[in-house]
């Protein structure tokens, strides 16, 4: 039962604003009760307070590594390949550094051999991938919650330097409000996601209330 797991989950993929935050958690296999003691319940369930507060217990055996790809990065990025595609490289590249460890992945893909052949792409074979991974594999919650954290705490800091724009979220009525607004649009330029599709709608007509759909093929 010696080695290394790890597991691998983002935050912030739906949003029109701030960054897509990727997370690889790992320990020991030996802290593995530990980590269900912290990392048992689904992240989507805890308050904001109650992350930053499990993190901060998680972090005395966890180590986590995060790769924070702006709002910029990914305008840029998704100009030359799908979204799919730039959390896939992510995921890999954290792979990489994370040396000889089993790898648990929540998988963006539908298919897990759509998924398997971008990473294989990507120069990485050693990993599994499950749809809602976080919800079963407590070492993809951990890094759900960091990835979480991490971009609260990125949103908030953005805030500070702009005005409050609420989630960031298109079914957010205050986000709503600050894309139609010129002077608020203009102001947060630098930190909006110009290749979701969703943005058009949100300037120009009602938009329902549910999450975005990107451009690209993918879970929503």
């Amino acid at each position: 039962m010696g080695g290394m797991i790890a597991g691998i989950d983002e935050a912030g993929r739906g949003p029109v604003l701030g960054p897509l935050m990727i997370c690889c958690a790992m320990c020991k296999r030996e802290d593995s009760r530990l980590l269900k003691k912290f990392a048992s319940r689904d992240s989507k369930q805890l308050t904001p307070s109650q992350r930053a507060e499990i993190l901060s217990e998680l972090k005395k055996f966890c180590t986590f590594r995060l790769t924070e790809l702006s709002a910029s990065d990914l305008n840029s990025l998704m100009g030359r390949m799908s979204l799919n595609d730039i959390e896939a490289k992510a995921m890999a590249d954290l792979i990489k550094k994370a040396g000889e460890c089993d790898v648990m992945i929540d998988m963006p893909d539908r298919y897990a051999w759509t998924f398997r052949k971008r990473m294989e792409k990507f120069g990485v074979k050693r990993f599994e991938a499950e749809h809602k991974a976080d919800e079963k594999h407590p070492i993809v919650a951990a890094a759900s919650i960091c990835a979480k954290v991490e971009r609260d705490r990125r949103i908030e800091e953005i805030k500070s330097s702009t005005m409050d724009f609420g989630s960031g979220y298109p079914g957010d009525p205050k986000t709503r409000a600050a894309l139609k607004d010129k002077r608020s649009l203009a102001l947060l330029r630098p930190y909006i996601r110009e290749k979701w599709k969703t943005l058009e709608t949100v300037k120009q007509r009602k938009l329902f209330d549910h999450e975005p759909k990107p451009l690209q093929e993918g879970k929503d």
